[in-house]
């Protein structure tokens, strides 16, 4: 399994047309689910992003596919980024 992280924002335009934002955003983190997605972490934040999603999936390509479907709902914006461990990353530049 890769792990990435998965930093979002609220769409402005979502914060204007739905008063159950909310339940809206909720319906949107479902998609981690829906497609076997390991979620380690997921946290709010203050900041650049409201939300910050830590979690596993079997590759690249299904990490893509639930960033796309997060997006597509138009609640939430989307920046995935694939990480390693650090003890990982230090071996590789030696």
């Amino acid at each position: 399994m890769a792990t990435f992280i998965m930093a979002m924002t609220i769409n402005p335009s979502a914060k204007k047309m739905h008063a159950d934002l909310s339940n809206q955003v909720n319906n949107s983190l479902e998609v981690f689910a829906l497609n076997n997605i390991r979620l380690t972490s997921l946290f709010a934040t203050l900041g650049r992003y409201d939300y910050l999603a830590i979690f596993e999936a079997l590759d690249q390509t299904v990490a893509f596919r639930v960033a796309s479907m997060i997006n597509s709902k138009g609640i939430l914006e989307t920046e995935t980024w694939p990480v390693i461990p650090y003890d990982e990353f230090s071996r590789l530049i030696l």
